[in-house]
């Protein structure tokens, strides 16, 4: 992983700080679930409040390294909307869950694709549930 680490919350730079200050530092993990290759970095203090080494925030990780300097992060200021459209849903194979249909699901990829080969940048998406739209994102850097 190249520095720096991208923090992808909004207002935990002060968190961050407050660890780098008293807990020791902050103490990146790395996912290892191969079931869940894109869950990305966690981040935790470095040590608990008696001064001893945090453990693991969960099974699926494995300690980076511990940071020393706010340097070491990059902290999204606000995520800004680039493109909106409807999706259909359809009932998962249990019922319980909504789940795209594989056309919405092919239209939202798509999109996340060319956002990228327009800016260089990786989108994310969320969903409007209310008005059933997919919304695309953006990240602003602070």
């Amino acid at each position: 992983m190249d520095k720096p680490y991208m923090v992808h919350v909004e207002g935990v730079m002060p968190k961050f700080e407050e660890w780098l200050k008293d807990r020791g530092g902050v103490a990146v993990w790395e996912n290892l679930n191969l079931s869940n290759p894109g869950a990305g970095l966690m981040f935790t203090p470095a040590n608990d409040k008696d001064g001893r080494p945090s453990g693991k925030p969960h099974w699926s990780v494995g300690l980076l390294e511990v940071c020393k300097s706010i340097t070491d992060f990059k902290f999204i200021k606000a995520m800004k909307e680039v493109k909106r459209f409807r999706v259909a849903v359809r009932h998962g194979s249990q019922g319980l869950s909504l789940k795209l249909t594989d056309h919405s699901t092919a239209k939202l990829h798509k999109a996340l694709d060319k956002v990228k080969d327009e800016t260089g940048q990786e989108a994310v998406y969320r969903f409007d549930y209310d008005t059933q739209e997919a919304v695309i994102e953006l990240p602003v850097w602070a």
